[in-house]
């Protein structure tokens, strides 16, 4: 997916387990886990497991509390009161994952992470909010109003000027409200916070904001910009470097509040014009909270503040930040999933006198893939390219509008720049991982770039393939390359952005756009796969994100290397090794519903792992899929081991 340019505890969860094969629901509580489908004779030519079963695709169904709650709002049938029933109408029961790019293809997504979600909607008391706004007072500091808010000053239409401005801390506004929870209200389960400071005597105009994380490589502070002032927040991580330090362990926050701003990210600002960004759509909006109930503007009625509410928290804190889906297949190379992962980074450089490597930080980029995912051994490799000859052709191709390869591949200029590669790999991938995830980064000296980054999949069946990155001499004035590979090998490796993604209910993928443009919200996250630019950290929705779907992964691809193994007739070999892959698989479905998930997929990948070991003992080859896991032959042969079909479809 693009990363475009910018403009200037336990309580309430269970868990059931379900092997779903096909037409077997995974709504069937207690599901026994057995060898099910496979013949009597299949099932005698290796010994009974309790959890991993050959063949089989196993579910992950887990009732999880979301916990809604409202501070500064009230109940009743005024304008900015809200009703609690209106609100849960708006929300799904249940969410179904899916490989969202795989689904574009028309192919089989399911990814097999499941959720019922049992909402806990509570009215913050009067003590707790006079304390939450007590704090928001003494937190907020006087600002200069930004042009965002200029701009809603200038419309005939609003219901008050804002005279003054205040600016808050964003993550310290999140600890607060990690650490300090009403009665009822667990944070470490996922928890909103829908907050209205207005209408009481001590509210003051404000935005909050995100200051202590300028670009690695440039030092530009992307926090100070008016069009990077906040009405939300929440996702940091306890171990987070910049804004960890004293929040709960394992908190799952986010906060949204319609008494700040207006701001840019979700145009909220301007309550006259239907279609703001001017692509032909209206864009939908929730307006500042003091606007509900305005009869004269011009854009829509702003009549069901409850309705609003309910929308942001289905489409944005549910479908976007606690249980996404993911853009690619985290299973990278199945069945013979890989340890080692290799980032083949190769930079063109395309200005005389200026070393584009040095927009690499490597250390920070391994750092940060490595807090996704920390069972994973991640390295890099830099190389530099001389920008010329083919390469340097189809760029400009792309520039120019038009395709170097008539056209032959969808989408001109992505798949030209897929192309050129994929008929070259032989000069990148040197089989020195497990798995290579090739990179090639543009540093193009005056040449226009026309995007920062790109994570392509492979035109054929949703498969992630090439990552590309950009830059050039003007952009390097705020961006370098690091912050762009961590966001796009996040996609590469399964992360999709928190401001587009799936809702599974009415099965829509969707983007901050139209009728969702209010989802743009989401990026106001500590996120790195959002566009906001405030931090370069993997959030911890990120991470239990990741870890629910590698947990998955790794139960599954464990099925499906038994079903190879106990076909072969000689999984009762390896008898001892497969007891100890089943147990520590037990572990995983045991840890994960306790919502330690960094723990689930870390056993779960030991499953694995003791699965792989038993197949090998066996004498049962297993081998990767992806080619960019594939190694290169020995004795000097150009062809790779393995090879699949659309390679040999180009030319």
């Amino acid at each position: 997916m693009t990363r475009l340019k910018p403009a200037a505890p336990l309580a309430g969860l269970t868990l059931a387990l379900t092997l779903a094969a096909c037409g077997q629901t995974p709504d069937t509580p207690g599901a026994a886990i057995t060898a099910g489908a496979l013949s009597a004779q299949a099932v005698r030519s290796g010994p009974t497991l309790s959890t991993l079963a050959p063949g089989k695709f196993q579910e992950l169904n887990q009732k999880l509390k979301v916990n809604i709650v409202l501070v500064g709002y009230e109940q009743g049938a005024g304008p900015r009161n809200v009703d609690a029933k209106k609100l849960r109408a708006e929300l799904p029961g249940t969410y179904r994952t899916v490989n969202r790019s795989p689904k574009f293809y028309g192919l089989p997504a399911e990814l097999g992470v499941n959720f019922t979600y049992d909402y806990n909607v509570v009215y913050a008391d009067q003590n707790y909010e006079d304390a939450f706004f007590g704090y928001l007072k003494s937190a907020a500091k006087d600002a200069p109003l930004t042009a965002q808010q200029k701009a809603y000053n200038a419309q005939t239409v609003r219901t008050r000027t804002i005279t003054s401005n205040a600016l808050i801390d964003a993550p310290s506004t999140e600890k607060w409200l990690a650490n300090h929870a009403p009665a009822g209200v667990d944070t470490t389960q996922y928890t909103v916070y829908l907050v209205n400071w207005y209408g009481r005597q001590d509210f003051r105009d404000h935005v909050y904001s995100k200051l202590d994380e300028p670009d690695p490589d440039t030092g530009t502070n992307f926090g100070l910009r008016d069009s990077r002032k906040l009405i939300a927040w929440g996702g940091t991580a306890a171990d987070d470097e910049e804004s960890g330090q004293g929040q709960k362990p394992n908190a799952r926050v986010w906060f949204y509040d319609l008494s700040a701003g207006p701001e840019a990210w979700t145009l909220n600002y301007d309550l006259t014009k239907q279609d703001v960004d001017g692509d032909g759509e209206p864009d939908e909006r929730m307006p500042p909270v003091w606007e509900y109930g305005n009869t004269g503007a011009t854009y829509r009625p702003f009549d069901n503040l409850s309705r609003d509410l309910g929308r942001v928290t289905r489409y944005v804190a549910l479908d976007l930040l606690f249980t996404t889906s993911p853009l690619y297949k985290p299973a990278i190379s199945a069945p013979a999933l890989p340890r080692n992962v290799q980032l083949d980074i190769n930079v063109y450089q395309g200005e005389a006198g200026f070393d584009a490597t040095t927009l690499i930080k490597q250390k920070l980029l391994l750092q940060e893939l490595g807090e996704l995912q920390p069972n994973t051994n991640f390295s890099a490799e830099v190389t530099s390219l001389p920008f010329e000859g083919r390469a340097a052709d189809v760029y400009l191709c792309y520039l120019s509008g038009h395709s170097c390869y008539g056209g032959s591949i969808s989408k001109t200029g992505y798949g030209d720049l897929f192309k050129v590669h994929q008929t070259q790999l032989m000069r990148f991938l040197e089989g020195d991982a497990d798995y290579e995830v090739p990179i090639f980064a543009y540093h193009t000296g005056d040449l226009d770039i026309p995007f920062l980054g790109l994570a392509d999949d492979n035109y054929a069946d949703g498969t992630q393939s090439f990552v590309f990155g950009a830059d050039n001499r003007a952009t390097r004035a705020s961006y370098g390359l690091t912050t762009t590979l961590i966001h796009e090998v996040g996609h590469h490796l399964g992360m999709s952005h928190p401001h587009d993604g799936y809702d599974s209910e009415t099965d829509n993928d969707f983007g901050a756009y139209g009728a969702y443009t209010y989802a743009n919200v989401g990026d106001e996250s500590n996120s790195m796969m959002s566009y906001i630019d405030l931090n370069w950290d993997f959030s911890q929705f990120d991470r239990d994100n990741m870890n629910r779907y590698l947990t998955s992964v790794y139960l599954n691809e464990a099925n499906a290397v038994l079903a190879t193994l106990y076909a072969s007739g000689k999984a009762g070999r390896v008898a001892v090794t497969l007891a100890a892959a089943d147990a520590n698989a037990a572990d995983a479905v045991r840890t994960y519903g306790t919502m330690n998930y960094a723990a689930a997929a870390q056993k779960a990948q030991t499953a694995y792992s003791g699965v792989m070991r038993a197949a090998a003992d066996a004498g049962v080859k297993i081998e990767p899929q992806a080619w960019p896991a594939d190694y290169k032959a020995k004795g000097g042969s150009s062809k790779f081991v393995d090879t699949v079909t659309y390679q040999r479809s180009l030319p």
